[in-house]
């Protein structure tokens, strides 16, 4: 390329626990290119990690963060939303404002909701220049679990408007995938599923970052099961074939509180489902509650694993295509891998082609696995990972991210 490509980038805030960190990687990758970017997105406390290099225009949609205040607000724009996109017109206004006087070459919107892509779309039609999207977790996926609202809605409107206004996110989505000139997204699935709407689309996993994300074995004074991230609904993950285990082994007297030690770096909602499972089997001298840590800290914690831990949905729950990012980070850093529930999806099918560890909803099994892990760890003071490297690199960022570079070329000249 004989000069700098200009894209414009919009996105879901910089918020916790992941920070956004496709979107981030994206970025990077491309000012490292010596492309330059301009990134829109709603005001969160994670803006700081946004790519220092790109220009950036980040606006509070919600002035109330608490109380009263905040759910009158709140209920106020879910109604005005509902029924004028007042969310994206907002945001579409500012746009314009942001990238007066400038030219792009594209616009790549990464999502998950309706928002910002109606947004970006206007801003692509207003500068007469693609739209590439990058559609990541859909309602589609989790049919019976709605886990995307704030605030539930009001008793008096019940569940007609949440479908209602579900519906009418649906129908603003499809409509700008249907102009979009090309779709990327998170699994195949997805890409099944999303084809009835554009048939220009291609799979880019979630991946790990491989400069942080890399094995680095280390020796611990006790053997660590880990889990990192949060549960947005308690029938999404489901902990108690894990707690069973864990409550038999102990009766057995093959593990302890001393060296045996099960951490949780989540919200606290999701501490609190934790402590109601273990309380009900007993376990909860085992567990260790924390608190979300910051991204350049998660890499040392998996490192310190002798066991990564993934809590799906029982098989009995409708649920297609839900990848995590913490899966790809875990393949990341190669530690053995726990994967309970198996609900025979996609994620179940990967994990056992890469063998990184157990999928399994059998406790014995599972038992089993803790076990000769334990033992792997008492000998050695850590367990070893598993995964080949031509399939770790896969799952790489970096893998996804020239992918989309591909992408870019075919619409950028």
């Amino acid at each position: 390329m004989s000069e700098k490509k200009n894209i414009l980038v919009f996105c879901d805030g910089f918020n916790a626990p992941a920070y956004n960190p496709r979107v981030r990687y994206f970025c990077n990758y491309f000012l490292k290119k010596d492309w330059k970017i301009s990134i829109v997105a709603e005001k969160f406390e994670g803006e700081k990690l946004i790519p220092a290099e790109a220009k950036k225009l980040t606006l509070s949609y919600y002035k109330h963060k608490t109380g009263f205040l905040c759910k009158t607000e709140w209920f106020f724009k879910f109604i005005t939303n509902l029924f004028f996109d007042h969310k994206g017109n907002f945001f579409y206004k500012k746009t314009i404002k942001f990238i007066e006087n400038q030219t792009f070459d594209l616009v790549l919107c990464s999502t998950f909701y309706s928002f910002p892509l109606t947004t970006a779309l206007k801003t692509a039609n207003y500068q007469n220049i693609p739209l590439i999207v990058d559609l990541r977790d859909i309602p589609e996926q989790a049919p019976n679990n709605n886990y995307l609202f704030k605030h539930k809605t009001p008793p008096i409107f019940g569940k007609f408007i949440s479908n209602l206004y579900q519906k009418q996110h649906l129908s603003r989505r499809n409509k700008v995938l249907k102009s979009a000139a090309h779709i990327t997204t998170i699994s195949a699935w997805h890409v099944n599923f999303l084809k009835k709407y554009n048939n220009n689309i291609s799979l880019i996993y979630n991946g790990f970052d491989e400069v942080l994300f890399v094995p680095d074995v280390q020796k611990t004074e006790r053997f660590i099961i880990s889990f990192f991230g949060r549960f947005y609904d308690e029938k999404l993950r489901n902990p108690s074939i894990l707690f069973s285990a864990i409550k038999n082994l102990r009766e057995q007297q093959k593990i302890n509180t001393e060296t045996f030690v099960v951490q949780w770096f989540a919200d606290e909602k999701t501490k609190k489902i934790v402590t109601q499972h273990a309380e009900k089997f007993d376990v909860l001298e085992f567990m260790q509650l924390n608190d979300l840590i910051s991204p350049e800290k998660v890499p040392q914690e998996m490192n310190k694993s002798s066991i990564l831990l993934l809590v799906e949905n029982d098989n009995n729950q409708q649920t297609f295509g839900i990848f995590g990012t913490k899966i790809f980070e875990y393949i990341g850093v190669n530690r053995p891998i726990l994967c309970t529930p198996d609900n025979k999806g996609d994620l179940a099918g990967i994990l056992r082609e890469i063998n990184c560890g157990l999928v399994s909803s059998d406790v014995t099994e599972i038992e089993t696995f803790i076990l000769e892990k334990y033992d792997e760890w008492q000998k050695n003071g850590f367990t070893k990972g598993t995964v080949l490297p031509e399939k770790r690199e896969k799952f790489s960022r970096k893998n996804g991210t020239e992918i989309l570079e591909k992408i870019f070329l075919e619409f950028v000249k």
